[in-house]
């Protein structure tokens, strides 16, 4: 079950799915939005049914935890929707185990007792962001009443959690587990082509990619005016290409633009800010106004050397000054590896689920949940169950 509202969600669970179908299990997708336009015509999926989808609430671009509060009766209205398709693709499928990112109607999941695994990042930012002395103006409200929620609602409706971080470090809770980052099949195999260099210098930048969110709250950052000494490649914006900008709107598959970049330019969803760790290439994170997650994200990015944060209407002007300067103005040391492997480590953990909870939580009228052991035989005997 994956959040569509932007990109970013499916593509992390593509990565974990490659891995599941590799091992031998059926996968079904139930997504909205974006996740429905990319999984399409997916070989590792069963089947790919849609489903209604959650929205922030806002103004300007930006997003507000009291007026998402607000939106609860709209909601309230989409989670029974949701409810009854979930409940309708249990009938048909009965699986043995649910994967959620970002998804929240999941009592269908537990009546059925079938066991739930998340993916999922509010374990970390509520860490990260309760560390912050000074957290970004705004942010409160949505860190409180959704980051926050967030976290306490996978902590006590999930199985296990998976908490994917750069660095290998010890979750805040028992029932999350911290993985590494999980990055798409595609990223790594150029990763692992590429020898790893140290930053150009500014002034050695020949292209720099702009890759902005999928969702509606993506930046709208402005060329028009301005005398550019690099190329700039525009992914999520649909624009007028003109001079040394390229707009290349919406892209299912920006591999190839992002390998060529000398530079980034991201807003601050997790799988971009994960891509990019893994690249190790400079960045410039913008995290959407009022986004808690988000500017824990570029604080993440900034802390651990790999770049900066900045705002829509800043990037362009701290990008040209430090090209002027021809230096990366308050770059910190990065950390001589990150942990990039989390979707094999997230595979790993689904395949393996702990027969413990098997044990505590019984079916009642319904498929009995995976045991270890049925694991190791579906991933040497090529049998199929379903997932």
């Amino acid at each position: 079950m994956i959040n569509g509202l932007g990109m970013g969600n499916s593509t992390r669970c593509h990565a974990v799915i490659e891995r599941l179908a590799e091992a031998g299990c059926r996968v079904h997708v139930l997504t909205s939005g974006n996740g429905l336009t990319y999984f399409q015509n997916k070989e590792c999926v069963e089947s790919l049914t849609p489903m209604d989808s959650f929205f922030y609430s806002g103004k300007n671009g930006g997003i507000s935890g009291w007026s998402t509060l607000k939106s609860v009766r709209r909601l309230a209205v989409i989670a029974r929707a949701k409810r009854t398709q979930l409940e309708q693709l249990l009938d048909r499928l009965q699986p043995d185990i649910a994967v959620i990112d970002s998804e929240y109607a999941v009592a269908p999941l537990r009546r059925r007792r079938i066991p739930i695994v998340g993916l999922n990042t509010s374990e970390m930012i509520v860490t990260e962001y309760l560390k912050c002395r000074k957290p970004a103006s705004g942010t409160r409200s949505h860190f409180w009443f959704v980051e926050f929620s967030d976290y306490l609602f996978h902590r006590h409706f999930c199985d296990l959690v998976l908490s994917p971080y750069p660095l290998r470090s010890v979750a805040r809770h028992r029932k999350f587990r911290r993985i590494g980052l999980i990055v798409r099949s595609c990223i790594l195999q150029q990763v692992r082509q590429a020898a790893v260099t140290k930053f150009p210098s500014p002034r050695e930048l020949r292209r720099v990619v702009f890759m902005l969110s999928g969702s509606v709250h993506a930046s709208n950052i402005r060329f028009e005016g301005r005398e550019l000494p690099f190329k700039i490649d525009v992914v999520g914006r649909p624009g007028q290409s003109c001079g040394n900008v390229t707009f290349h709107g919406r892209q299912m598959n920006n591999v190839e633009l992002l390998t060529r970049a000398d530079a980034l330019v991201i807003n601050g969803g997790y799988s971009a800010v994960s891509e990019v760790f893994a690249l190790r290439k400079p960045v410039f994170v913008v995290p959407v106004p009022g986004h808690a997650e988000q500017f824990v994200n570029a604080n993440l990015v900034q802390e651990l050397g790999l770049g900066f944060m900045a705002t829509e209407q800043s990037v362009l002007e701290q990008l040209l000054n430090m090209h002027q300067e021809n230096r990366w103005l308050g770059l910190k040391a990065m950390p001589d590896a990150f942990e990039i492997d989390g979707a094999r480590e997230a595979a790993s953990a689904i395949l393996s689920f702990p027969e413990s909870i098997r044990r505590n939580r019984p079916a009642k009228n319904s498929v009995p949940a995976l045991v270890p052991g049925e694991i190791t035989r579906i991933s040497h005997a090529g049998a199929s169950r379903e997932l």
